[in-house]
């Protein structure tokens, strides 16, 4: 039991500061109806004790009286025995000079009187005789020396009067004290649930404020490192044939071009990344609709990664849903979408692996999935993945190039055509992300001119 204590006291101590002060607050409304309860049931008990009491005392005199008039010869009603008219108004004048209105007496006759020179009420009262039934508080004293009994009477309710009249009072007084009570606790409670939400919904912004501030930190210095590599090789390429250090004309120069071209390509690819990002958090980007074909539109991306697939000997291969193969929407944009996940998906896809984009009917539109065979991610590392400037933090990825961008911003575009986003992980099983476009975005083919 004590151990139940001590650990019931502690998850209190743990507990919220609301918690605490409501158990309080419950504990002064419920406690002193306790109180009230056993108080006044114990004052009843004592009031029909004392009520037995006083009319042991009254059945007591009342058989005296009787005893008395028995020994002058001046018969008495016993029940059993019609009294003369004097017997009966002696014992009338005797109840009213008792004045104790709503307590009835009564005698009865339990043997014969006894003989000899003593007086009827010269042997002791046995103990006197309690009953409690039907509502009524009864009391009866033999006299035996007189051969009766006498007995005392009166209703409990009446016995109890002054009682329920003090239990009432007490009532009303406790119900008024623990109504205040109870609105003061839940004024204080509120108010202090009300503060803990707020310090609690301050925390997580705190704590939100540096998990982003800390993505960005990480995503700067990572950017650094990106942004500085084209542009060292911009920079030196340019350098060389500017100098013309191979002499004026030297082979080499158009492939240093070509080297600055993809350079320049890689860096602007980096920038349009970020600057497509904060134009879609600003919501300021605008789809320019018109009418795709999904095949082609899918085939065309397989071609782009076709070059980096092969040098990792990665398959690619798509199987699409020939009866919803037009759509309306953003044609480059959609095609940003399907490049940032097939170059996801050839990036963490080891050789001899598999890359597959395909699309199928859903709830009247159309789930466009593309999957690998890649080295996937635990289910935990999905939010982070999908946080801008958020990367997972795996010596595999860490040591492919990446932004950070590339999932966040294809999630952000196709919200912009109405679709919903989801990825599907498994660490060391491959990664499926799929994007499902509503109904009103697949049309029926143009017509041929």
């Amino acid at each position: 039991m004590a151990a139940l204590i001590r650990n019931w006291l502690s998850k209190l101590r743990a507990s919220k500061l609301s918690t605490r002060i409501g158990v309080l607050f419950a504990g002064a409304f419920v406690l002193p109806w306790f109180a009230y309860a056993w108080l006044t049931a114990t004052e009843r008990a004592e009031q029909l004790a004392k009520t037995e009491q006083n009319l042991a005392s009254l059945a007591a005199a009342f058989g005296e009286h009787a005893t008395t008039l028995m020994r002058f010869g001046i018969a008495v009603p016993t029940g059993d025995t019609v009294a003369g008219s004097r017997g009966e108004d002696e014992l009338k004048a005797y109840r009213g000079s008792l004045n104790v209105p709503g307590v009835t007496f009564s005698l009865r006759r339990i043997g014969p009187a006894s003989p000899g020179g003593e007086g009827p009420d010269a042997t002791p009262d046995p103990m006197p005789k309690s009953s409690d039934t039907n509502g009524i508080v009864s009391v009866e004293v033999d006299r035996p020396a007189a051969g009766i009994a006498a007995a005392a009477a009166m209703s409990k309710a009446e016995a109890l009067k002054e009682w329920q009249a003090r239990a009432n009072t007490a009532f009303v007084a406790l119900l008024l004290r623990s109504l205040f009570l109870a609105g003061v606790g839940v004024f204080v409670v509120k108010q202090l649930r009300g503060r803990e939400a707020m310090e609690t919904e301050l925390r997580v912004a705190k704590e939100a404020a540096e998990s982003a501030s800390h993505a960005k930190s990480e995503f700067l210095a990572h950017m650094s490192h990106e942004l500085r590599t084209p542009l060292n090789a911009i920079i030196g390429f340019s350098e060389i044939i500017k100098h013309q250090k191979f002499g004026p004309g030297s082979e080499r120069y158009p492939l240093y071009a070509g080297d600055i071209l993809s350079s320049g390509t890689h860096l602007l690819g980096l920038i349009n990344d970020i600057l497509n990002l904060s134009k879609l958090e600003a919501g300021r980007f605008v789809l320019h609709e018109e009418d795709v074909d999904l095949q082609a539109l899918v085939d065309s991306c397989l071609k782009v990664l076709s070059t980096q697939a092969s040098a990792g000997k990665i398959e690619l291969s798509a199987a699409l849903d020939a009866g919803r193969r037009w759509i309306r929407a953003d044609e480059r944009r959609l095609r940003q979408v399907l490049l940032n996940l097939l170059s996801n998906a050839v990036k963490f896809t080891p050789e001899g692996g598999q890359v597959r984009v395909s699309s199928v009917a859903r709830n009247g539109g159309l789930a466009i999935s593309v999957s690998d065979t890649g080295s996937g991610m635990a289910p935990e590392d999905i939010p982070n993945a999908m946080t801008p400037f958020g990367q997972i933090d795996s010596k595999i990825r860490r040591k492919l190039e990446g932004t950070g961008l590339g999932l966040p911003l294809a999630k952000q575009l196709v919200e912009l055509h109405g679709a919903t986003f989801s990825i599907e992980s498994k660490l060391g099983a491959g990664t499926t992300v799929t994007f499902v476009l509503p109904p009103e975005r697949i049309i029926a083919p143009p017509a041929k001119s």
